[in-house]
């Protein structure tokens, strides 16, 4: 995880949620460990940056609903600190801020102690993300003697994108891809680029891959032809988040597989790899499961 050490608690001061839940996914694409986050975005929302089998979340809200947890610091801390007597990992707490105006700044940080003393000697990190503008010059200080403010660093590794490919590499036959049942390439969760980590090398390496699944992303592709880096991340943000919903209702073809839905299986399987009908074929799954 970076420069991130285990058996401590560091501080992420919240400047882009997009490069922190990043972060977060890349993490959690290494399978080197458990991922555990507690956010104040829904599951619903958390879906359009995270492959939510590979990270644990948690609602902090008041609301009564699965997947959730109140804002309380007891609840919290007995969460987190759980979590710490198995496994190894991440434990994310973002919404700080939003727990400091509730419970004022002095509780929060006797709670961060107590989590502190919970990770003593385990193989646990723990990172707590908080706009550090809200804190006073006295409360800075004191927040910083017991989880010190980290970065993210600025040169982000893709994991997923390992292969060093070269202009020459691209006209080759691409690898022997797994396929599913129906001899169709398998679509899998890749990484986010955030702004941050944007550039032409990576998103045409990012193409190469979605290519490779069988996607069509004809669409990115005016992204490497962009003057503007600003424009040309719109272009692959808009593509990328197809992608990932393309790989979503993919997932959920299994289901209907193992219900015998074969033949609509592979009519719903194309419409998917060509990223168009989603509303559709998110009904129709409904309809048939």
């Amino acid at each position: 995880m970076s420069d991130l050490e285990s058996s401590k608690a560091y501080t992420l001061n919240l400047v882009s949620q997009d490069e922190m839940l990043a972060f977060v996914d890349s993490t959690s694409m290494k399978d080197q460990g458990h991922v555990l986050l507690l956010s104040r975005l829904p599951q619903r929302r958390l879906l359009e940056h995270l492959d939510l089998d590979k990270v644990e979340t948690y609602w902090v809200t008041t609301q009564e609903v699965a997947g959730s947890i109140q804002p309380s610091l007891d609840q919290i801390h007995d969460l987190v600190s759980s979590r710490f007597d198995n496994h190894e990992g991440l434990a994310v707490i973002e919404g700080i801020e939003w727990l400091i105006s509730t419970h004022g700044f002095s509780d929060v940080l006797k709670m961060v102690m107590r989590l502190k003393d919970s990770l003593h000697r385990k193989p646990w990190t723990l990172l707590l993300v908080v706009a550090a503008d809200v804190l006073e010059p006295v409360q800075y200080s004191q927040w910083q003697r017991e989880a010190p403010f980290w970065e993210i660093p600025k040169k982000i590794e893709f994991d997923l994108i390992k292969e060093d490919i070269s202009e020459s590499e691209e006209d080759t036959t691409p690898e022997e891809t797994k396929e599913d049942e129906g001899g169709d390439k398998s679509l899998v969760f890749l990484v986010r680029i955030p702004r941050e980590g944007y550039s032409k090398e990576i998103v045409r390496r990012r193409i190469l891959q979605w290519r490779r699944m069988g996607l069509d992303v004809s669409s990115a592709e005016p992204a490497l032809f962009q003057e503007s880096d600003d424009i040309g991340f719109q272009i692959y943000q808009s593509v990328e988040r197809k992608v990932r919903r393309a790989v979503e209702l993919d997932n959920r073809l299994e289901l209907l597989l193992e219900k015998g839905y074969r033949s609509e299986v592979t009519k719903m399987r194309f419409r998917i790899r060509q990223l168009t009908g989603f509303d559709d074929i998110e009904s129709r799954i409904d309809e048939l499961i």
